[in-house]
Formats: C-alpha cells, structure tokens, sequence
C-alpha cells in the first residue's frame, strides 16, 4: 500500500514537472500597424496616380501645315489612341480622369477654316476614361505625345494632325498668289463693268422733259 502511494505520488510530481510546451508568439502589434499602414499607404498611391491629374486648360491651333490640340493638365496623363478611316476620325482615350467642364470645351474651340478638323466630341467611355473624337475633313497623320513643364505651361498632352501628303511650301505660295489674282480680278471686272455701264435706253415715244410740243 506504501508502494503504491509512493508511486502515486512520483507519477503526480512527474505530471506537475513535466514542461509545458511554448505557445506561439503573436504577430507584434506594431508590425500590424505597419502592415497595414503600408497597405493603405500604397492603396492611396494608386489612386492619387490614377485620379489625380486635373485638366487646366484646352487649345486648338489650326494652321496650313497641320493642327494642333493640347490638354494642359497638373500631372502627366496617359492617353491610347487609334485611328478609323471612314469617316476618318481619331480616337483618344485619357486613362484616369472623369470628364470636366475643362474638357468640354474642346468642342467648341474648333474654327470653321480648320483644315484638318470639323469636330471634337467627347464623353466618359468607362469610369476613369474619357474619349476623345477628332472628326476630321480628310485623312491625316496623327503624332501623340507629352510634354513636360516648361515656364508657364504645366503636362501637356499634344495631339498633332499632319496631312498625309507634305505640302510643298512653293505650291502652296502659287496656289495662294493665283488665288488672290482670281479675286482681284474678279473685283476689278465688277467694278469696270459698273463703270463703263451705258445709260438705259429710252423707251419708244419718250420724250425729253426739256421738250416742248
């Protein structure tokens, strides 16, 4: 009966004894603090990449050689583009922005002598594109391309349109010459022809009111 109570108790004191195995140690709090701080932090990147850029100003300059458009813009934009040739038209997609009053007016900055351009239309395609219509009077070469902050100006999104025949600059100066030519000389034949006019012929009978009978 000892034996047993003796060993009953060397089993307890064992049991107690015996170790306990570590638990595993919980992630620090502050490593999840940056963790997540990380996360938003990169989140919020994204997204001021993504929408933070804001159109400032619109232009169109139409010239003899070729038209350009320009989207000034406070942070660089991102634009895919394509072209469809009948109708010839070009498309420009803007990534990452939403439509704005500052785009809108594209529409109305093009001039009725632009000779490349008869209109620009635009809308919010998806969320986070706007797309650009530049309908066109004939076919064209388009060039797209950025550029950087100079002086007064901020991002510049330039859309060039180049006729897909170079003109040559003495043709077109005899073009020009002979265009004026027509038009002088068409006002000189008016004014001659109002000049040496013969005076209206009088009826049959008529007499002069200086007559007498």
């Amino acid at each position: 009966m000892k034996l047993s109570t003796h060993a009953s108790a060397k089993a307890s004191s064992q049991a107690v004894a015996a170790p306990i195995a570590p638990l595993a140690s919980p992630v620090p709090l502050t490593r999840r603090r940056a963790i997540s701080a990380g996360t938003l932090a990169l989140l919020l990147t994204r997204a001021d990449i993504a929408w933070g850029a804001s159109i400032l100003a619109v232009r169109v300059w139409p010239a003899q050689d070729y038209t350009r458009v320009t989207i000034e813009s406070d942070g660089k934009l991102v634009a895919k583009q394509f072209f469809v040739t009948t109708p010839p038209r070009m498309v420009v997609d803007l990534q990452g922005i939403e439509l704005s009053a500052a785009l809108k007016e594209l529409v109305g900055s093009v001039k009725p002598n632009d000779p490349y351009i008869s209109g620009i239309r635009v809308g919010q395609s998806t969320p986070g594109v706007v797309r650009l219509v530049v309908d066109l009077k004939q076919p064209a070469l388009p060039q797209v391309f950025n550029l950087p902050p100079v002086a007064a100006y901020q991002h510049r999104l330039v859309l060039d349109l180049y006729p897909t025949q170079a003109i040559d600059p003495l043709e077109a100066l005899i073009a020009e010459r002979l265009g004026d030519s027509a038009v002088a000389a068409s006002a000189s034949g008016v004014a001659a022809g109002s000049a040496s006019s013969p005076p209206a012929a009088k009826p049959p009978g008529a007499t002069s009111p200086n007559a007498t009978s």
